[in-house]
């Protein structure tokens, strides 16, 4: 990507090479008044532009939470929790599959150009789901749905990047575009909780998904400029051979994994596309030392402490994918309430969000790096380990509060801490692909959470007896994710320590 959503003397900021250096408050307002006609529409621009991470949340939290209705639909058991992982997994992996691809696609092909067609793509596909005769096509056709989100998503920050040249309008929408997201896990929730439980037939969570995410791509087309390097074409390369196999690496890795409890480890196919997806990933590395133009530079991996980040912000989310789909089903499954309900007790997640993006931005100029990315591990921790304690008979507001609250401070700690620590360790011609990289990691690390956790869900509740026990070893699982990346941070703290003084 050109531009990325990077965080800089703690605040965020971007990389943008396309643009010359402007400077002078009177020329800063002119470009940007040639890119807006008036403060409304830029009002609306942020609006369009933001609302892809919100959807992009939304699109999990509408599966997880009415998944026992779709799963009732689609010929699924109840009881095969394992099957119905896949409804929410399979979106997860690609959205975090082809960041870095479509990144690149904006990048010749201009931002607004992918962002539109990642609002198409969703409302094509989302509406594909709606008409899934079984649980097969339905999971292909959800990973369809996540292939929308990675292109909008890194073509999102690259318009906002390049929207102003005020700094702190940047900053702000930044912000916004990161403090959303747990609004829309929240929204989604609610979404398809409140079309199952009104009575209408669950495919109508993706036909009214498909019919809001068509009004946006209709609105993106009239609310995005053309102007300011938003959408020009570039003639550079594509790095096909790279994108075909790191893609598919991933993708055999996922199915692999998430498919083990349901096609059995002792089949050959698993330990087969296991294999395989190895194979490919490594083939993909050579290959990036090979091309001119590599989708992922290995180079980037030069630095220890790079390593370290992104192996503990995978341990991170990880653990934050098994709690988005454990939590809400644990208060569903075992203390009788409806999704609306359980939406209404992960609400808090939205006040705290904002706080802890907030903090995050407030933090990050006064604390060493460290300490931040450290405690974001920490609130990992505590959050599923909470859950794995609390007994089924408490009330929420003694121990599924407090964890709701603890956990919400990991996903937005760690994400704004990883990508600054990221950013200090390598070269400026490398921020964009490791900003897409970190991305990555985090969309795709839920997917592989869950795939883990249901692995483990499944060996101790094998027939369906055991479902409590189930959950609690998915989230002392979860707790020890969290955990060893506490323990990265520790032995690599020293590469994370920088403070970023205004």
């Amino acid at each position: 990507m050109g531009a990325e959503k990077d965080l800089e003397h703690g605040q965020f900021s971007s990389v943008d090479s396309s643009q010359s250096q402007i400077s002078g408050p009177e020329e800063l307002e002119r470009v940007s008044r040639g890119n807006f006609r008036n403060g409304f529409h830029e009002i609306v621009f942020v609006w369009v532009v933001t609302s892809a991470h919100w959807i992009t949340q939304a699109n999990l939290g509408n599966t997880i939470v009415p998944i026992r209705y779709i799963a009732e639909g689609l010929g699924v058991p109840p009881d095969e929790s394992a099957r119905q992982s896949w409804f929410a997994a399979s979106y997860s992996c690609t959205v975090g599959g082809f960041v870095l691809i479509t990144g690149r696609l904006g990048d010749i092909y201009g931002h607004k150009n992918m962002f539109l067609i990642g609002w198409l793509w969703t409302a094509v596909w989302s509406t594909a789901s709606g008409f899934a005769k079984d649980e097969i096509q339905f999971d292909i056709f959800r990973a369809m749905v996540g292939i929308g989100p990675s292109i909008m998503m890194p073509n999102a920050a690259a318009l906002l990047a390049r929207a102003w040249n005020q700094q702190w309008k940047k900053n702000l929408a930044f912000v916004v575009f990161g403090a959303i997201a747990p609004v829309g896990f929240v929204m989604g929730a609610g979404w398809g909780a409140g079309v199952t439980e009104t009575g209408a037939r669950w495919e109508w969570i993706y036909w009214s998904m498909a019919i809001v995410t068509a009004f946006y791509a209709a609105a993106s087309w009239w609310v995005v400029p053309e102007t300011g390097g938003m959408n020009d074409f570039h003639s550079m390369g594509f790095d096909v051979p790279g994108s075909v196999t790191g893609v598919a690496g991933l993708a055999l890795i996922f199915i692999a994994l998430n498919g083990g409890p349901t096609f059995g480890w002792d089949q050959p196919k698993c330990g087969i596309m296991l294999g395989v997806g190895v194979l490919s990933l490594a083939l993909f590395c050579w290959i990036e030392t090979k091309v001119n133009e590599p989708i992922l530079p290995m180079s980037l991996f030069n630095s220890p402490t790079f390593v370290a980040v992104a192996v503990s912000l995978c341990l991170g989310w990880m653990s934050f994918g098994m709690f988005q789909f454990y939590f809400p089903h644990f208060l569903m499954e075992f203390r009788g309430e409806s999704g609306l309900q359980a939406t209404l007790h992960v609400f808090p997640t939205v006040p705290t969000g904002i706080i802890a993006t907030l903090s995050a931005v407030y933090l990050l100029s006064r604390v060493p790096g460290c300490i931040i990315f450290g405690l974001s591990m920490l609130c990992f921790f505590l959050g599923q380990l909470l859950c794995a304690l609390t007994p089924v008979g408490q009330t929420y507001w003694q121990m599924s509060f407090p964890a709701v609250l603890v956990i919400t401070f990991g996903p937005d700690l760690s994400f704004a801490c990883g990508s600054l620590i990221a950013s200090d360790t390598l070269k400026p011609e490398q921020q964009g692909v490791a900003g897409s990289f970190v991305s990555t990691i985090i969309n795709y690390s839920i997917a592989m959470g869950l795939s883990l956790a249901v692995n483990i869900e499944k060996r101790v509740n094998p027939d369906g007896t055991k479902m409590l026990q189930g959950f609690r070893a998915a989230w002392f699982f979860g707790a020890g994710c969290a955990a060893l990346g506490m323990v990265m941070t520790a032995i690599f703290y020293k590469g994370m320590s920088k403070k970023h003084v205004h």
